[in-house]
């Protein structure tokens, strides 16, 4: 596991000692889509950053405690480089991802994972697969344990979730946080992925944000600790989209910072209209020094909050259509004045009936002023 404040050159030292431990951190399941040119393409990108960023480090001499910690050194960093260089080879001659046992193709959501998995789950033992499926009971009972239990009590609010995972475990995430001027946060987010490698960086997510929420009142300045931290820890083509509001209940004033997550909902039944609070930055772990910008709007009674992820509005039926935003918007218009828990029930139920079966994680969080 990698936890906040490694970096990449953390991982190096102990590279070689982990590859099995490796292997059964990685969901099984069929693969969502084959190494289509776009995939490739995404590989090679990420592949790419990470290798200049590696460069740009070496050469220009970068901080020695930042980066050249623990027991790695000059020689892994290369080491790290040369292995990124041989995977941009296997791109260029579209043998990336082929598995070096049977010659078939390793399934992508592992690749994702792991761009350096070599191996399909095809040509696993039986009992290495019987290994793989304790550890992923083990970790969604783990899971289970981390998503809050409870709501907190603030007057005037109440709040309704619902949240399902499209295999055992995976990298939605909702919570709630007390930040340092006693404000309430709650927390929406979505490790891009799925299973157990997302469900493992949810968790560390939201240890970071119990341990730092308490020191900080600022929300912009929260992310950009938290872009800090994970920025160097996230795996290939790997991101955390975050959005974490604060309310003020006294003066009815919510604030919130929205790094790329799919823009909350806001029915405000004084004016009987919807507004979206559109992202105010980039996604954590993009780019080294986003501007995160904090908005604060007002709220009132009978104002109805809806956050969700995206397995909600790209849920699919039958003819491969999605949810989208427009029948969530039109269902908001003709349920807004149902209870936060009336209302999350049915639009859950509405999304199943529409789709009979999860292909992504799903997080419904719905906030009802009253």
């Amino acid at each position: 596991m990698i936890f906040p404040g490694q970096t990449w050159i953390d991982r190096i030292a102990g590279m070689r000692a982990t590859k099995k431990l490796f292997f059964r951190m990685f969901q099984y399941s069929l693969p969502d889509a084959n190494m289509n040119e776009k995939v490739l393409d995404q590989f090679h990108e990420s592949i790419s950053r990470h290798r200049d960023e590696l460069q740009h480090w070496l050469k220009e001499g970068a901080d020695q405690k930042a980066v050249f910690s623990g027991n790695a050194s000059v020689p892994d960093v290369l080491a790290l480089i040369e292995e990124f260089r041989s995977l941009l080879e296997q791109i260029g001659d579209k043998s990336f991802g082929t598995c070096t046992v049977c010659q078939g193709e390793v399934e992508l959501d592992r690749l994702e994972q792991d761009c350096t998995t070599t191996i399909c789950l095809g040509c696993y033992t039986e009992e290495q697969l019987r290994d793989l499926e304790r550890d992923l009971e083990l970790a969604a009972r783990v899971q289970d344990q981390l998503l809050p239990g409870f709501f907190p009590s603030i007057p005037g609010i109440n709040f309704a979730v619902r949240h399902q995972s499209a295999q055992v475990v995976g990298g939605d995430y909702h919570d709630f946080v007390t930040l340092k001027n006693g404000q309430q946060g709650f927390v929406i987010g979505d490790v891009m992925g799925k299973g157990l490698a997302a469900s493992m960086l949810m968790s560390n997510l939201q240890a970071s944000l119990r341990i730092l929420g308490p020191d900080y009142e600022n929300l912009d300045k929260l992310f950009s600790h938290l872009n800090q931290l994970f920025r160097f820890n996230l795996k290939l083509i790997r991101f955390i989209s975050l959005f974490i509001g604060a309310i003020d209940a006294s003066a009815r004033k919510l604030s919130y910072c929205n790094a790329g997550h799919h823009s909350p909902v806001l029915w405000r039944s004084d004016l009987g209209l919807m507004t979206r609070l559109d992202p105010t930055a980039l996604a954590i772990g993009l780019i080294a020094k986003p501007e995160f910008r904090t908005e604060t709007i007002e709220v009132d009674t009978g104002d109805l909050l809806v956050l969700y992820t995206d397995g909600l509005t790209e849920a699919r039926d039958r003819r491969n259509q999605e949810f989208g935003e427009e029948r969530l918007s039109d269902f908001i218009r003709q349920n807004y004045d149902l209870s936060a828990e009336e209302f999350t029930g049915r639009l859950w139920n509405t999304v199943k009936e529409f789709s009979d079966h999860h292909h992504d994680d799903t997080t419904l969080l719905v906030l009802k002023f009253v």
